[in-house]
């Protein structure tokens, strides 16, 4: 507790990200990712394979952007430190971790940054978004990753509106629902290779492993290809109920150009 407490107060973010609750998750996560390294361990490894395979499907060397950087638990950031001019890591929260790294290398740069470019609408208690369009102009950026954040876009913004701003179950959900769907489309505009790394569904699991209830991951919004799918033991049993653990089912997609499209 007294180091989570130390992070929280050391740890730089805009004030936007303490307000809505961004700089508590991360230190959450670190607490769990330490709890449940094991269990989390072949999600982590997967991801950093599908942006590997990314990295091999692109064909400039200029320019990488990464989109939910976070923690970087699950990003082979050598990898692409060492093949890429230049990496833009964006999030709101950059951890421990990654804020050592950008010191150490030149060549990574961190970018603290709203994904979805309506947080301060969200903030201000506007069930509302805009279209995002940050990097779109940059000839430069040849690889994007959006790693494991498109389930997260509207998480703690719907918890903000629902406590602070008495909107309706409904209005949180259309709103999550249109915040996943403008990031898909968001992916869809670059010119460059585009990975894709996502949540589709939430599994919470009895004692005995049997599926009890399934959750949509992405609040009714479809994930528009089809990639390779993988389990993700977030939370085994105990650690958020002695009575169920919860397993994200997970989409990978190395290049979104090339991938099939869900009919």
């Amino acid at each position: 507790m007294i180091l989570e407490a130390l992070t929280y107060l050391i740890t730089p973010c805009p004030p936007i990200a303490r307000r809505l609750g961004f700089l508590r998750e991360t230190v959450s996560i670190i607490s769990r990712h330490g709890r449940c390294k094991q269990a989390w361990a072949p999600h982590l490894a997967n991801s950093r394979a599908t942006v590997l395979k990314a990295i091999e499907r692109t064909q400039g060397r200029r320019r990488a952007v990464v989109l939910g950087a976070g923690l970087g638990y699950d990003l082979p950031l050598r990898a692409l430190v060492e093949q890429f001019e230049e990496v833009l890591l964006v999030d709101l929260v950059h951890g421990p971790g990654i804020r050592l790294a950008s010191w150490r290398d030149r060549r990574i740069r961190l970018v603290t940054h709203d994904v979805t470019e309506c947080l301060h609408l969200i903030a201000g208690g506007q069930a509302q978004m805009v279209e995002p369009g940050r990097f779109l102009d940059d000839s430069s950026v040849d690889l994007v990753i959006s790693l494991n954040i498109a389930s997260q876009l509207p998480t703690l913004p719907g918890l903000f509106l629902e406590n602070h701003a008495g909107r309706s179950e409904a209005e949180i959900d259309a709103i999550g629902r249109a915040l996943v769907e403008a990031h898909f489309r968001y992916l869809g505009r670059f010119a460059g290779t585009v990975c894709l790394i996502v949540d589709s569904e939430r599994q919470i699991l009895a004692p005995d492993g049997g599926i009890v209830e399934t959750v949509p991951a992405l609040r009714g919004a479809g994930i528009p290809w089809v990639g390779e799918t993988w389990s993700w033991d977030i939370a085994p049993l105990g650690e958020e109920d002695p009575g169920f653990a919860v397993r994200n089912q997970v989409i990978g997609i190395a290049s979104i150009s090339e991938a099939e499209l869900v009919t």
